[in-house]
């Protein structure tokens, strides 16, 4: 019985440690940005994680995982005949996908605002418009092949 009560009030400790820790990360991430985008009429939107194979001398050697957050303006948003969403996510695999110069074999600091401003870029130059404002890398990881089959 006290190990069955030990074991729940273990987990309950647990599970409410990790819901603090990700309120207070979602919270104090950016807090101007939030406020700008709120007091600007500026929608926020969280995209869904994308996983990008790292290929080198014909192998995967790994994946980068990255999430990005965007901002935008609400009443542009609801004039698009469909959601930017799917151009982000598509320009950003391409951008990681064919990009040369990241070597996640030898890895080094990558400039994730410089990310972010070619990813915008990419996106205005894809849509003809520049409804989206602002792009924020959310995460960025890097799994090599030998860490998955831990």
């Amino acid at each position: 019985m006290r190990t069955l009560l030990l074991a729940t009030v273990s987990a309950s400790i647990a599970l409410g440690a990790s819901y603090g820790m990700v309120s207070w990360s979602l919270r104090h991430d950016d807090p101007n940005a939030t406020e700008q985008a709120a007091s600007h009429g500026q929608e926020q939107k969280k995209l869904r994680t994308i996983n990008v194979p790292v290929l080198a001398d014909g192998h995967v050697q790994g994946y980068v995982v990255a999430q990005f957050l965007y901002t935008a303006d609400q009443t542009a948003l609801k004039a698009l005949p469909s959601p930017p969403d799917p151009i982000i996510l598509d320009e950003a695999f391409r951008m990681l996908y064919g990009e040369e110069k990241l070597d996640f074999s030898n890895l080094k600091r990558i400039d994730l605002g410089k990310l972010a401003a070619d990813l915008k870029e990419r996106v205005a130059r894809r849509m003809n418009s520049n409804v989206v404002q602002n792009i924020f890398v959310q995460e960025f990881n890097y799994v090599s092949r030998d860490e998955l089959r831990k």
